[in-house]
């Protein structure tokens, strides 16, 4: 397809140029995705749009349907929430470990509504096999998405956590410990040093998890729409026709 090789480093907006390196190493395929089904639904494709911002903007045609444009609006999301959660960890000098784990929860959410409305909204509509679509339910119950689930909660639904009076403050109580540590600063004072880890090197490695787990999810979900791009029910989804030379162009 003509625009499959578009990258975001050419092609992306200021985010997804500034922030896009975070992804590459561990989560190629949420770009692959972006070039192949994300691209098309934009003013990229739109040989009648000046090269400007709105180059980068949603196509304005009111019949593209609902379902791929809340998929490509999930897709973004789950980006810019791990993007910045990465950048926090990564530049700021003095980490206030609840916002990335805030952010990463918010990347878990939409990573839901990305698997759910592609179930649910494009899938069905193209009549791919539910057996091979991916589920929600697995990445839900791995141990990453649990820790990033209850340390966001221990931090945004409870009392400022505490710390180790002789540990820096970016140490926070491992995983085992952070129920009862959500409701007591002297549960937290007494626990060994041994019993915290750095929220820096964990966050770390807890996104790097995570990119780990989406990836094959989206390269499963990028190879089944992939086959369906010759589809009647695909172009009329995303509002596209071939032009004289077989190429695929929005329809005015």
């Amino acid at each position: 397809m003509q625009w499959d090789k578009l990258t975001i480093a050419e092609s992306g907006d200021s985010y997804e140029r500034l922030w896009g390196h975070f992804l590459e190493d561990h989560f190629p395929e949420w770009e692959r995705f972006w070039a192949h089904h994300v691209v098309p639904l934009t003013n990229r494709i739109d040989a009648d749009c000046e090269i400007g911002p709105a180059k980068l903007f949603s196509r304005e045609d009111p019949r593209i349907a609902d379902g791929v444009e809340a998929l490509m609006m999930a897709n973004y999301s789950v980006f810019y929430y791990l993007a910045r959660s990465c950048a926090i960890v990564a530049a700021e000098p003095h980490l206030f470990v609840e916002d990335a784990f805030i952010f990463l929860r918010a990347t878990t959410e939409n990573v839901a509504r990305f698997m759910r409305w592609f179930k649910d909204r494009v899938a069905r509509p193209l009549k791919i096999d539910p057996a091979r679509v991916p589920s929600w339910i697995k990445i839900k119950e791995t141990k990453t998405a649990q820790e990033i689930l209850n340390y966001r909660d221990a931090f945004v639904h409870s009392g400022r956590l505490g710390q180790n009076p002789n540990l820096p403050r970016e140490f926070i109580p491992s995983f085992a410990h952070l129920e009862e540590a959500a409701k007591s600063w002297r549960y937290i004072q007494t626990l060994p040093a041994t019993e915290f880890v750095d929220s820096r090197m964990h966050l770390k490695e807890l996104q790097i998890d995570l990119m780990k787990t989406l990836n094959p999810v989206w390269k499963t979900v990028t190879d089944l729409m992939d086959e369906q791009r010759s589809n009647p029910t695909y172009l009329e989804l995303y509002r596209l026709q071939k032009d004289p030379a077989g190429k695929l162009r929005p329809i005015k």
